[in-house]
């Protein structure tokens, strides 16, 4: 999956990220050796189906005791986040499913992705068309792998941008320090992943039809109508038992944290995904704003006792940083979200001060997603 001029890159920034460090560089490569000693050289433009290629994985796969084919995977999806679709079927046969049940399994794959990077650039309880352009570049750009052996598992691989220029690359030469920045790609398959997990713990477990203040956070976690109904028209096939996604995230960039390596809706849950869905309702717009992001930045001068942290999120459909005051606990915490990644939910007054960008000065309400009660079961 990754793009042809990248190859080479994502191959330095793999052997970077597994402790490997570049000896000597010169015009045509360098030499690259190993925490155990061993050295190969990577030329500077090698690339896949090349015979020069394949030499040189197989070298690395020698020297860090492991199999070429793991080695060639995990460069190639350096970049490239994965989820993993199944329908459990009852009556599935040496690897088949339904051709309804594995058509309406591909639909609702697509309408996921393609409703989460809408949703991820702003919550939409009901989107009904109004997908974000690019939003569905992103769509555009992900691709269906082989389905892998099992319960008819169907993979869709998500390429995620590395920077403008493409031989840049995203990972800093200390594999230990990684960027704070996160992809639009990214943002989109996390969004997928936490609406998903959302509707898990706050709809299906319940079993009952959420409250208003539950349909809220489930909308800024990203959840919409749209999701919903992909969900129970899937489940609604008499052929499909269970729907489960399983995430597995780009390597080159930092996992997403606190959420799971699997979400799973029983076929039960179609009747309270119906009842959802019919819930799902533009938000009323109140006097603050609400958004979610990771910390990308943070001001702290430990001789006042206020700090700023920067968000990294997304307003009116497009990218930006909103500069947040805090001070007291939420400062001291801001620390520890920033180190892990946290998405966090901060709504409040956005301002547009001339000179200074995006200001959230007196917030009203900051907490990490993972914390709003969206991924528990008791309501």
């Amino acid at each position: 999956m990754t793009d042809v001029a990248s190859a080479a890159q994502d191959l330095r920034d793999y052997l970077n990220l597994n402790g490997w460090q570049e000896q000597t560089q010169g015009p045509a490569g360098g030499l690259w050796e190993a925490a155990n000693g061993s050295i190969v050289a990577v030329p500077k433009h090698v690339q896949p189906h090349e015979f020069g290629w394949s030499g040189v994985i197989e070298r690395i796969a020698a020297a860090s005791h492991t199999t070429p084919s793991k080695v060639e995977s995990a460069v190639l999806n350096m970049f490239v986040d994965v989820t993993e679709f199944r329908a459990a079927d009852d009556i599935l046969i040496h690897g088949s499913i339904p051709v309804e049940a594995g058509f309406s399994l591909m639909s609702t794959a697509r309408t996921l992705l393609r409703a989460s990077a809408t949703t991820s650039r702003g919550p939409k309880a009901l989107i009904a068309g109004n997908y974000s352009r690019p939003g569905e570049r992103i769509v555009e750009n992900a691709r269906f792998g082989h389905t892998i052996h099992g319960s008819y598992i169907l993979p869709m691989l998500v390429p995620i941008s590395r920077t403008v220029d493409s031989q840049e690359s995203l990972i800093p030469r200390n594999p230990k320090v990684r960027g704070a920045f996160e992809p639009e790609e990214r943002r989109a398959t996390r969004t997928m992943a936490q609406a998903l997990s959302a509707i898990q713990n706050r709809i299906v477990e319940p079993a009952h039809a959420p409250s208003s203040a539950v349909i809220t956070d489930l909308v800024i976690a990203g959840v919409s109508r749209e999701m919903i109904t992909a969900l129970h028209q899937l489940l609604t096939e008499d052929s499909v038992s269970t729907f489960d996604a399983s995430f597995r995230w780009a390597t080159g960039l930092d996992e997403p944290q606190r959420l799971p390596e699997r979400v799973e809706i029983p076929s039960d849950a179609a009747e309270v995904l119906k009842l959802t869905s019919d819930l799902m309702r533009p938000l009323k717009k109140g006097s603050t704003e609400t958004i979610t992001g990771p910390i990308v930045q943070l001001r702290d001068d430990e001789a006042v006792v206020f700090g700023d942290v920067y968000i990294q999120t997304m307003r009116n459909g497009r990218s930006c940083e909103v500069a947040v005051r805090l001070s007291g606990d939420e400062l001291a915490q801001s620390h520890a979200w920033f180190m892990s990644r946290e998405v966090l939910v901060i709504e409040g007054t956005i301002e547009s001060l001339p000179g200074r960008g995006l200001r959230l000065d007196h917030p009203v309400r900051v907490q990490p997603l993972r914390e709003t009660l969206l991924f528990h079961a008791t309501d």
